[in-house]
């Protein structure tokens, strides 16, 4: 196994070991040392990986994100009605999780994630900034704030929508106002 591979597997399994704790308990209750004896890694792991739990959230969600924006067809560059669709499937597919860190009061690292990713791909030129609005440096937080709070109402609302309606809507809100 590669380093990578390895760096991967443990980010995984410390993810699934907090997502876990996180269904029985709140985050102020949850210790590094319970978090790595079920995720079975080290402290000294933790300590020089990770600055804090939300972090390792973060980490998981921005790899997430960007595998699987990956594996899409139109993956080398898309419009935000394209991103949006993509991220509200992988938002559909990961809804139990999503739900569970919204209830944990995580929002606000949903936030920095999104805005994180969405940074990413503009970098990248897998999204292309279609108006001088999107260029500004603080669109990028307006919309991940938006964003993650639209995602909640839909989550809470039962998904309603489609992935691909989601992207519409979002791309009449941010795009074609």
């Amino acid at each position: 196994m590669s380093p990578q591979e390895t760096k991967q597997l443990k980010l995984n399994r410390i993810h699934k070991a907090l997502l876990s704790l996180l269904a029985d308990y709140p985050l102020s209750d949850i210790t590094v040392s319970t978090l790595c004896r079920n995720a079975g890694v080290s402290r000294t792991y933790y300590y020089r990986n990770y600055k804090s739990m939300q972090e390792i959230i973060a980490r998981h969600q921005e790899m997430a994100i960007k595998s699987y924006l990956r594996i899409l067809p139109h993956a080398a560059h898309m419009d935000f009605a394209q991103f949006m669709t993509a991220y509200f499937q992988l938002m559909q597919r990961q809804s139990t999780e999503t739900t569970l860190l919204i209830n944990a009061g995580l929002t606000n690292t949903l936030i920095k994630t999104f805005r994180t990713v969405y940074l990413f791909l503009l970098e990248q030129k897998i999204i292309n900034p279609s108006t001088k609005r999107q260029r500004n440096q603080y669109f990028a937080s307006f919309i991940a704030g938006a964003v993650i709070s639209i995602q909640i109402q839909w989550l809470s609302e039962g998904m309603k929508e489609t992935p691909a309606e989601m992207g519409r809507i979002l791309n009449s809100i941010f795009i074609e106002v």
